[in-house]
């Protein structure tokens, strides 16, 4: 089955769509360890480390240091399959099944970044004092809906 015309160019908008909310996310997730460790200088960390308050950011950052091996596979996957992403969208003739294929492993390999990052975030909250969790709780409260 091929698919042309308006109906294509709406299925490859959502793909897309879905591919940059998809990497927004785990980027927010991860991105203390896409440019180093923790992201840089502090308060740089990403998403998470923001909800971290200032007296638990080194204790958080030591033990998603532990972690890393892990994240840094999987982004190394992400960035050959990036490169599969762009190769399907400049194919001449153009491929929508091909560009499929590459956003869905795109969509598994950002699954699989952001299962890494919630299972670690649990072993860590794990290991915390319950009044370290509840300093960390209330970062993420802060992180939420504004009223």
């Amino acid at each position: 089955m091929t698919i042309s015309g308006a109906k294509a160019k709406w299925l490859l908008g959502g793909a897309i769509a879905s591919l940059c909310l998809n990497l927004f996310l785990v980027g927010g997730m991860i991105a203390g360890h896409i440019h180093g460790p923790m992201g840089g200088p502090e308060g740089k960390g990403g998403m998470v480390m923001a909800t971290v308050p200032p007296e638990l950011k080194p204790i958080i950052k030591e033990k998603l240091k532990a972690r890393g091996p892990g994240f840094k596979m999987e982004r190394d996957k992400m960035r050959e399959i990036r490169v599969h992403v762009a190769d399907a969208l400049a194919a001449e003739p153009f491929d929508p099944a091909k560009l499929d294929a590459a956003l869905m492993e795109l969509e598994q390999s950002a699954g699989t970044m952001l299962h890494l990052a919630q299972q670690g975030l649990s072993e860590i909250a794990a290991e915390l004092t319950p009044e370290q969790r509840h300093q960390w709780a209330e970062g993420w409260r802060k992180m939420g809906p504004r009223p």
